[in-house]
């Protein structure tokens, strides 16, 4: 049988079977292109009963195998012309792809193929069971004050455009920050604007010389304008998920970003890195403030890898941290005691085990005048909703409302900053797990931060004689979360974060009528809330 055409059984088909045969020919057909060569390459094949001339798909009694060069005749007539037609598609798209790049040749500029665009977004939403005086525990988060639990809101926390002009061994980043402005009283619509709307301002700009020293394993890169400090924006990276939680230094009010001269780089032996460094000279405003005194902030971070570590980091490390610098006052005439320019200086060590799927982090702090923790520069600072809170005032239970005072304890650790040798220390630990062949992972955080000795002249001075217990604001922060990785550009977190004060119960059992439970007692109350965050990168 070398032809169906020519056989005496498929030549007396009829009707019927003629409609048979066209609609398994139709299904063969069907299956073939839908999964196209391999059911031929698996022997495709028909069924005829010769003492009817019907065609079948399956086997079964009375039925013949057709020969396999008739099948492929009937399911494959255009085997040829449809491959010629798969190489003219290919070539047309080879002519497209050439020309295409021959138009943009000719009307952009060679440099914009140095120009990479990218943007990246924090937004989410977050319900507080309980609400306090506090640092912001998330980016532009603004809850309200003691007193006003179940406060929730949905938020876009920042928004960030990155512009990166990149050649062989520098580049050029410019990165605008779409920001939502604090809901304080210390905007007005009388001036133009109000509370909570989006402004513009910047981030980074920089520009970064790689490679300008590269001998004996030592790398040296140049950097000049507006750009990470050594420590916050590295405490951000080593965090694993700062859409979520905050670094110990960032959420004592040090920026991630200030405007200065900076070299960094890394000692490498046999491809290895055993050192890697980040040091500068800064002015002492943040990247959203004007330069307000004549001396610099010099700052510097080295972190050892002594067991070796590669291109990742991935290994054990010790860092050791130091910052230096004056108060942002103009020429010191600001302050409690009209002598506000006293120096400042942090400090922190700190030991961290990295591999590819996390990391855990201890890490130690010392302040000397870096009073902080959302006070450093009075009320104005604290992340409240323009400073409403409900308390006992003048002896009568009362709620304040937006742009009205902040009670004595949202004021009084701003005012420290009038007193001389101020320290401060405090105790971190943080890390994440990815888990493996997984896109979920799990973060954590808890830190403890201790200001002054309670016997300094400021309390001496307040109380009348030493405060009943340790400082008011001794205080301790925790987040536990999770995470899901939905795909390279989108990481979604849902977290629990806490921020209590150590010493609340003692105060908050003192007489409700002594000074220290009016000024401080009553407001220790601790701040709890729930997030869900997500991180958007492109």
């Amino acid at each position: 049988m070398n032809k169906l055409c020519k056989t005496k059984k498929t030549a007396g088909l009829n009707p019927l079977s003629t409609f048979v045969f066209v609609l398994a020919a139709a299904l063969a057909l069907m299956f073939a292109f839908g999964g196209a060569k391999a059911s031929y390459a698996s022997g495709a094949a028909l069924y005829e009963n010769p003492n009817t001339g019907e065609i079948f798909l399956t086997p079964g009694p009375g039925r013949v195998k057709v020969g396999q060069s008739v099948v492929n005749q009937l399911l494959n007539p255009n085997a040829g012309k449809t491959s010629q037609q798969i190489k003219n598609l290919k070539a047309t798209e080879k002519k497209l792809e050439a020309s295409l790049e021959t138009v943009k040749g000719e009307t952009l500029p060679a440099w914009t193929k140095h120009i990479t665009l990218g943007t990246l977004v924090y937004m989410g939403y977050g319900y507080y069971t309980q609400t306090g005086f506090s640092p912001a525990l998330q980016l532009q988060e603004n809850p309200a004050g003691p007193g006003n639990n179940g406060y929730n809101a949905f938020n876009v926390n920042r928004a960030y455009l990155i512009f990166l002009y990149h050649q062989d061994n520098w580049f050029l980043k410019v990165t605008p920050n779409i920001n939502k402005s604090n809901n304080s009283g210390s905007s007005s619509s009388s001036s133009g604007f109000t509370s909570g709307n989006e402004y513009f301002r910047l981030k980074y700009a920089f520009l970064q010389f790689n490679h300008v020293y590269d001998a004996n394993g030592l790398t040296v890169n140049l950097k000049a304008g507006q750009f990470p400090t050594p420590m916050v924006a590295w405490e951000d990276g080593m965090l694993g998920y700062h859409v979520a939680e905050r670094t110990p230094w960032g959420v004592l009010g040090v920026t991630s970003t200030q405007a200065g001269l900076g070299v960094s780089g890394k000692l490498r032996f046999d491809g290895e890195i055993y050192m890697a460094y980040n040091a500068g000279f800064f002015d002492n405003a943040t990247f959203h403030q004007n330069e307000d005194v004549d001396q610099k902030s010099p700052q510097a971070r080295v972190s050892f890898y002594p067991m070796g570590a590669d291109s990742s980091l991935n290994g054990l490390g010790i860092s050791g941290y130091y910052a230096w610098s004056q108060s942002n006052n103009f020429e010191g005439n600001f302050g409690v005691l009209g002598n506000n320019d006293n120096p400042t200086a942090r400090a922190s060590a700190v030991l961290d085990y990295k591999n590819p799927n996390g990391l855990i982090a201890l890490q130690f702090d010392y302040g000397l005048n870096a009073l902080a923790g959302g006070y450093a520069s009075g009320a104005g600072s604290i992340s409240q909703d323009a400073g409403s809170w409900c308390g006992i005032m003048g002896g009568n239970y009362t709620c304040n409302a937006a742009g009205a005072s902040y009670p004595a304890f949202a004021a009084d650790l701003g005012a420290l900053d009038a007193y001389q040798h101020n320290t401060e220390h405090g105790y971190d630990a943080f890390g994440y797990y990815n888990i493996p062949n997984s896109k979920f992972g799990v973060f954590g955080l808890i830190q403890r931060f201790y200001y002054s000795d309670p016997s300094t002249a400021f309390w001496v001075n307040k109380i009348g004689t030493n405060i009943s217990s340790g400082n008011p604001y001794d205080s301790q922060r925790g987040v536990i979360g999770v995470a899901y990785h939905l795909n390279s550009h989108i990481t979604l977190t849902a977290d629990w974060q806490n921020y209590q004060f150590l010493y609340a119960k003692d105060y908050r059992d003192l007489s409700s009528s002594s000074s220290e439970y009016l000024d401080y007692g009553q407001w220790m109350g601790q701040t709890n809330a729930y997030f869900l965050q997500a991180r958007i990168a492109f």
